[in-house]
């Protein structure tokens, strides 16, 4: 049970929150209403706001009774409602963006009964998504206002009710009906909508899924960009300086199923940005990020860096920083920060690099179109195609990035319940499930020739996030 100790430590805890967000929503454009932080906002200021939603969170589990906890699910189950119900007639495209507009108007251009509206929008308000300025008037919220300034967050909000929480619902009668089954057409999603199709197959032939699944992806569930950049800036090697670091993007197969699905973990982020964040920090260190060839048979994105998401370092790209020469086999065709160079490498083939002292590896993630048993092959290809590299220069570092399911009790409940909520939905919509730790060190462990293997030297990972960073080297047998 909650001590009256705890109590007072989670108060402190949120009161510091709030003073350190209220600073730096002084600095930069936030919502008053809301304390929305900009996306090119310090990292300190979304650290700030999690921090207060998280203490929030605790406050609320452990004060909390039986009629509280069933009361604020029904609350979120009308919520998810109603914002399925506006998305489902367009209703928020229909309000300006600024000022308000009488419900009566926004009904007639959606085609739904006022009455409806007015009742389905006074259930938002409570929220704090939409406002009804003067009765019988609605305006954007600054909650709102995002869901359509950026679609994506509404193609959760769809995928969410229209998928995901009905093929939750069944997740008792797919055991009951299917028991351990692991066929990807023998899930609760197939019982929720009747059908043999996997969700796979149907995200290939739907392009409104093919939308959805990724924004739900990063969206939905807990986004770690942000916080692998963070770890590995923590890392001793970096702060040594004239090194090289090879950087390897994520990859997905090259079909429109797998373009979209195959590596959750990449949904939302260009393939350079974590090198270009961490050119930043680190301008003495030459980051070498390896592409996907485009004949290979996979594929990885190419765009322009985005220096102010949230996982970058806020200064600017200066005009004369953007890298001018070139080393051997590379190429920088996008302009990015000096010390950021691009060659190609397709997966699983032999390190191209033979001098690095870290090689940054992200482990691909599961999906519906990407079993467990594939996983496994391909990140073993992976680490036997850097054997030979490490064994050559046992004082390299080969960095893994892997997604896996959090221990219980190594990272804040919060932070284990987006986990657990992205390893549920794989189980109920594609009988997929997320790697675990030890099944990941018993993958690495087994790599070896007849002088050593691959051992973890070091572990990074913080209570706050489920990412988590593992240096490996290669050791040599004790004869």
């Amino acid at each position: 049970m909650a001590t009256m100790s705890q109590l007072e430590a989670y108060t402190s805890e949120l009161a510091a929150a709030v003073k350190a967000l209220s600073t730096h929503c002084e600095d930069f454009n936030c919502s008053r209403a809301q304390f929305v932080i900009p996306l090119d906002a310090p990292s300190e200021a979304h650290r700030a706001q999690q921090s207060a939603l998280a203490t929030i969170a605790r406050l609320q589990t452990i004060l909390a009774g039986p009629a509280d906890f069933l009361h604020h699910l029904a609350v979120q189950n009308q919520l998810l409602a109603c914002l399925h119900w506006l998305g489902e007639f367009q209703v928020l495209a229909c309000i300006p963006i600024k000022g308000s507009v009488p419900i009566k108007d926004v009904a007639d251009l959606a085609g739904v009964p006022e009455v409806h509206l007015s009742r389905v929008v006074r259930m938002m308000t409570t929220a704090g998504f939409l406002q009804e300025p003067q009765p019988g008037t609605v305006a954007h919220s600054a909650l709102s206002a995002p869901f359509v300034t950026k679609p994506a967050y509404l193609d959760v909000s769809m995928f969410l009710a229209g998928t995901a929480a009905p093929a939750a619902l069944q997740m008792a009668t797919a055991t009951q009906r299917f028991g351990p089954s692991v066929r990807p057409n023998e899930t609760a999603y197939n019982l929720a909508f009747n059908t043999s199709t996997s969700l796979a197959t149907l995200c290939e032939q739907q392009p409104k899924l093919q939308r959805q699944w990724p924004a739900f992806l990063r969206y939905g569930t807990s986004d770690t960009e942000s916080c692998v950049t963070d770890l590995l800036a923590r890392m001793d090697q970096l702060h040594r300086g004239n090194i090289s670091v090879v950087v390897e993007v994520r990859y997905t197969l090259r079909s429109p199923v797998h373009r979209i699905m195959s590596n959750g973990s990449q949904v939302g982020a260009t393939s350079t940005d974590r090198a270009v964040a961490l050119a930043n920090l680190y301008p003495s260190v030459h980051f070498i990020v390896q592409m996907i060839p485009p004949s290979s048979g996979w594929i990885s994105p190419i765009r322009p860096p985005t220096p102010c998401s949230r996982h970058d370092d806020p200064r600017q790209l200066s005009a004369n920083s953007a890298h001018t020469g070139s080393t051997l086999g590379t190429s920088n065709p996008t302009g990015h920060a000096a010390g950021v160079s691009v060659q190609q490498r397709a997966p699983a083939t032999p390190q191209l690099v033979s001098d690095a002292a870290v090689y940054i590896l992200n482990l691909p993630s599961p999906s519906p179109s990407t079993s467990f048993s594939s996983l496994f092959g391909r990140i073993m290809a992976e680490l036997r195609a850097h054997l030979d590299i490490l064994r050559a220069n046992p004082a390299a570092t080969l960095v893994l990035i892997p997604r896996l399911l959090p221990e219980t009790g190594t990272v804040n409940p919060e932070v284990e319940a987006s986990a657990r909520l992205r390893d549920l939905s794989l189980l109920q919509l594609a009988n997929e499930r997320e790697l675990e730790l030890a099944e990941l060190l018993n993958m690495l462990h087994s790599v070896s020739d007849n002088m050593g293997r691959l051992v973890v030297v070091n572990k990074l990972q913080s209570r706050d996030s489920v990412a988590i960073v593992l240096e490996v080297r290669y050791q040599t047998y004790n004869r």
